[in-house]
Order: C-alpha cells, then structure tokens, then sequence
C-alpha cells in the first residue's frame, strides 16, 4: 500500500508537471500569435488588383540629363530613379507587371547635341510604353520653382484624358494623405509623355528639389518608400474603380 501511494503521488506529480507544462505552451502560443498579428498590421497589405496589369514606369530625365538641381546640388535624375525602383518592387511584390523605361543613370538619345538627343530621348520612352501594351504610363519627375516656399508632391494627367484623369487623383489622393497635404491632381496640355501616351498616363512630382527642406526629404530612402508606397496604393485604387462591373455601385442601394 505504501509503494502504491508513493507511485499514485509521482504520478500525479507527473501529471502536474504535465498540466503546467501544456498551460507554458499555450501561454507561449498565444504571445506569439499575437506578435504575428501586430507585426502584420504593420506590414503592408499587398493588393492582388495589379495581378494582370502592366504599369510603364519612367524615372524622368538621366545621363547628360540631370533635370532639376535642387539648392544642395541633390539631382532630380537620381531622385526620380530612386523611388521609381521602390514602384518596380511594390509592383512586383503586388502581381503586376513594372516596365523600367530606365533602370540606371542613362537616357535614350544618342546624338551629341543635346536638343536633339533630348527629342530622341523622349520619343523612344513612348516607343517603348506603346509597344508594351501597357495599361498605364507612369512618369516620376521631381518639382522646382523660383518660389521656395512651395512644397509636395502633385499628380498631372492630360486634359482629354478621363482615364489619366481617374489615376491621377487616385495617386493624388493618397500622396496628400502620406504628407498631410491638400494638393490637387492638375490637367496639364503641354508635358510631352502625357500628350503622346496612348494608355491611362500621369506625371507625379515627387516635390520641389527648390525648396531645401524638402529637397533633403526627398533624398533619403524613408522619404522614398513613403512616396513609392503611395504611388502604389493610388494605383491599385485606381485600378480597383475602373475594373468594377458597370452598375456594381447601383446595384448595391
């Protein structure tokens, strides 16, 4: 009888032990979940919307071409290039297609005059978005202007576009989120991309280089992937409203 009642109390010992080790695993089950679910409400929520669409994106200006010199020398060219990459990733990671008019410090003209070289330049970046097939042009250029004081970023579409139109104030809908800003997408007949395109097409100005807060903003990779992040979200919305089934808002009152 002694020798059973030592073993029932190692046994239940045991089962103790047991018992507080299952509870430990649970506890530590729970904390990791819930570690996971903070961690993903902090992650971006990739958007399968862009799964079949093709997106041309042109980091404005390279090589002999520098475009805008901010006050700090920061050059527009590397600005542009920059986030324009940031798009490529997001748009990649979110099942779209991203084709780089360029993915380095180069243009696509070849004569030594420069006049000329920048009208080849141009002509061939809508060669390629029209060869492409492309759903939309997106051209990235970054602002200056002799008034410092002007800042953010701000989406243009053609004037006859109702399609350019649509992406840009979905574009400029969340830029304006991103820096508190209260900018508005702009209609623009002269810029040469929005005039040649022949699909959904918008020039987004990353920010004035002209004014230095932001010229030093725009040169650092959080700054970027702010910018590129919006760009992306105001894509996705974008393309979520104009594949919507004609009647689908009707039919929900």
């Amino acid at each position: 009888m002694r020798r059973w009642g030592r073993r029932r109390t190692r046994w239940g010992k045991r089962q103790a032990l047991l018992g507080f080790g299952m509870v430990l695993v649970l506890v530590l089950a729970f904390t990791v979940s819930l570690r996971q679910k903070e961690a993903n409400q902090n992650a971006p929520m990739w958007s399968w919307s862009l799964g079949t669409k093709i997106i041309v994106i042109d980091a404005g200006h390279g090589g002999p071409d520098p475009g805008a010199v901010g006050t700090t020398k920061v050059l527009e060219k590397d600005v542009t290039l920059a986030v324009a990459k940031r798009v490529e990733a997001f748009i990649q990671q979110g099942g779209g297609k991203a084709i780089m008019i360029r993915d380095q410090d180069e243009d696509l003209g070849t004569s030594q005059a420069l006049l000329k070289r920048k009208r080849e330049d141009l002509a061939e970046r809508i060669r390629i978005a029209t060869e492409s097939n492309a759903d939309v042009y997106l051209s990235i250029h970054a602002n200056s202007f002799p008034n410092e004081k002007l800042t953010g970023p701000q989406a243009f579409y053609h004037a006859d576009s109702a399609e350019g139109r649509a992406l840009a104030q979905a574009m400029q809908s969340e830029l304006n989120k991103m820096v508190e800003g209260k900018r508005v997408a702009k209609a623009n007949k002269d810029f040469f991309i929005l005039k040649k395109a022949n699909q959904a097409a918008v020039t987004v100005e990353l920010g004035f280089l002209s004014n230095p807060t932001e010229e030093q903003l725009l040169i650092t990779p959080e700054h970027q992937q702010k910018l590129a992040w919006a760009i992306y979200q105001g894509l996705c919305d974008y393309f979520a409203k104009v594949d919507q089934p004609k009647g689908a808002v009707q039919s929900q009152g």
